[in-house]
């Protein structure tokens, strides 16, 4: 049987949250760790999961996915310090926030 992950993903500044669903929370997580801003680098940069639950049926998830996308932002950080007070990233593999290209100048 199927379960559905509904999540919250910020950027490192807690400025924008972001709630989706998905079936396939392995997927998704390779999918942030390996996103680049290269077609608006100065956008925000989605790369921490905050929030996570769970659910057995896609009628469930799809209600909840509902009520939280109509949160105020204050309503949807009072629910995510609920659960993760630290704001730390609950992906379970390592991410990368931003890759940083290094550049050498020799004269």
């Amino acid at each position: 049987m199927k379960s559905y992950t509904l999540y919250i993903i910020t950027d490192s500044n807690r400025h924008f949250l972001n709630v989706d669903i998905t079936s396939d929370f392995a997927l998704i997580a390779n999918e942030i760790r390996s996103s680049s801003n290269i077609f608006f680098p100065n956008g925000p940069h989605l790369t921490r999961i905050v929030y996570i639950e769970k659910f057995e049926s896609k009628e469930k998830a799809d209600k909840r996915l509902l009520e939280l996308r109509h949160f105020t932002f204050m309503q949807k950080e009072k629910l995510i310090r609920k659960q993760n007070a630290d704001w730390k990233n609950l992906c379970p593999f390592h991410m990368n926030t931003v890759e940083k290209k290094s550049v050498a100048y020799t004269s």
